[in-house]
């Protein structure tokens, strides 16, 4: 009896000490339940703080207890909070421990896949490769497909696409889909890309995973992408957003081919699609910019400034549809309507040059300046229009080059074309620079003064 008292204070302290230790393990797990549930239920916010707690708690019982039998678990537990944190430069350290120092083969290959994890998003592909090819020889079918999965990863991240294809179709087919159309686009082999892709439709749907995999197959054929986008929109379970999205995204796609016919289809089918909706109002953005790189017509071009505007003001995607182009439009549409605004036709010059370069809208362009010659012709900017003019619409540009010489015969800008010009035609450079309050440029560019030069030599 009196034995056992005095060895009790030591009995005591390591049963305390056990306790402490399980309460912390017991509680990391508790947490990465409820980070587990939070992501379930969409609160992303909330589960990436849990998982952050986790890993602290883990943190804690791995360093303090470093001999207990259960510290690789606290170690996994620790590196897997941090990976979901966000934090994988850190969660390294703790899950190559656990992968090296646990005997659980369990444990060891469930470390070694976060471990890719964190490794393929830090671009350390090489590294990430040797980690997983440890887990793609396991004998459990499931686990070896998400070794090949992590696998066919890293090899796309380090370009070698035929090794990807090949571990990725070892991989579980839903979760390789987009992988392995990405491996295949970049082979060229687009066809298989598309029929890979089909086979997903019906799988769980993830909206952001879908626009990135239609961009890879449409930078390669958007014929392809298109009938995709076709197939993927019959899905009973998509909201009337959802579809018109994917339209609008296959809109666009057709637009920066310069298929406008096939772009105007899928931004009306948008309108339809989801009427009243910020998409719709995106369309109708996209139309009214499809429609100002076709036109010529200054009063229809007032028309459309003024659809832009209204559908920019509904906001979301119609907004950032509008942002890039409405601020030089709206210029372009006040000195339309008040020449005295811009009483040298600067701002309007620097105007047309965003139209032709940034929105690719030649004819507008070139009505734009004709109608600064007419408004201005008294300005020294008048012959620099012309100039532009004649560089960009082969129909009009002997009229501009005979305009310019019948009527600017002393112009900086038509000597500079005979190869004078001298101070001149710099202080006006400098001087336009000056007025274009915008600051969209208006320089011409030496290709362009070459076209004028072959046209007046020419004459």
């Amino acid at each position: 009896m009196r034995r056992w008292l005095r060895r009790a204070p030591g009995l005591l302290l390591v049963g305390a000490m056990a306790c402490a230790y399980y309460n912390g393990l017991y509680n990391a797990n508790r947490l990465v339940g409820e980070a587990e549930k939070a992501e379930r239920e969409g609160r992303s916010g909330e589960a990436r703080s849990l998982w952050s707690q986790a890993a602290v708690k883990a943190e804690s019982v791995a360093t303090r207890y470093p001999k207990s039998k259960w510290r690789d678990d606290a170690l996994y537990l620790w590196g897997q909070g941090l990976k979901e944190a966000g934090e994988c430069r850190l969660a390294e350290n703790p899950l190559g421990l656990a992968v090296d120092s646990s005997p659980d083969p369990k444990l060891r290959n469930s470390a070694r896949l976060i471990l890719g994890e964190c490794l393929i998003q830090r671009s350390r592909y090489d590294s990430a490769i040797t980690v997983l090819t440890a887990v793609t020889a396991q004998d459990d079918e499931a686990l070896a497909a998400r070794g090949h999965l992590l696998r066919g990863r890293a090899e796309i991240g380090r370009g070698r696409f035929d090794a990807a294809a090949l571990d990725l179709q070892q991989a579980d087919p839903e979760s390789a889909a987009f992988d392995l159309a990405e491996a295949y686009v970049a082979l060229g082999r687009v066809d298989d890309a598309e029929r890979v892709l089909d086979t997903r439709i019906p799988g769980p749907f993830d909206e952001p995973m879908w626009h990135d995999a239609l961009d890879v197959l449409g930078g390669a054929s958007q014929p392809a992408a298109s009938r995709v986008v076709d197939r993927l929109i019959t899905r009973g379970d998509l909201t009337a957003g959802e579809r018109a999205r994917f339209l609008l995204a296959d809109g666009a796609r057709w637009a920066a081919l310069g298929e406008l016919g096939r772009a105007l289809t899928r931004y009306a089918l948008v309108q339809s699609a989801a009427p009243d909706s910020v998409e719709s109002a995106a369309a109708q953005v996209e139309l009214a910019l499809t429609e100002l790189r076709e036109t010529g017509d200054i009063d229809r071009f007032l028309e459309l400034v003024e659809v832009i505007q209204a559908a920019r003001n509904r906001g979301g995607a119609a907004t950032q549809a509008a942002v890039p182009y409405l601020p030089a439009l709206q210029t372009a549409a006040v000195a339309v309507r008040d020449p005295e605004i811009d009483p040298t036709g600067a701002v309007t010059f620097g105007v047309t040059e965003f139209l032709r370069d940034s929105l690719g809208a030649e004819r507008l362009s070139v009505a734009l300046l004709w109608r600064l010659q007419r408004d201005h012709p008294e300005s020294f900017v008048a012959p620099k229009a012309l100039l532009a003019v004649a560089a960009h619409d082969p129909e009009t540009a002997d009229s501009a080059l005979g305009v310019l010489e019948r009527e600017y015969p002393e112009s900086p800008y038509r000597l500079a074309l005979l190869g004078g010009g001298g101070p001149e035609y710099q202080a006006a450079e400098d001087s336009l620079r000056v007025l274009m309050a915008l600051g969209l440029g208006g320089e011409v560019g030496e290709a362009e003064e070459g076209v004028v030069r072959d046209r007046a030599e020419a004459r």
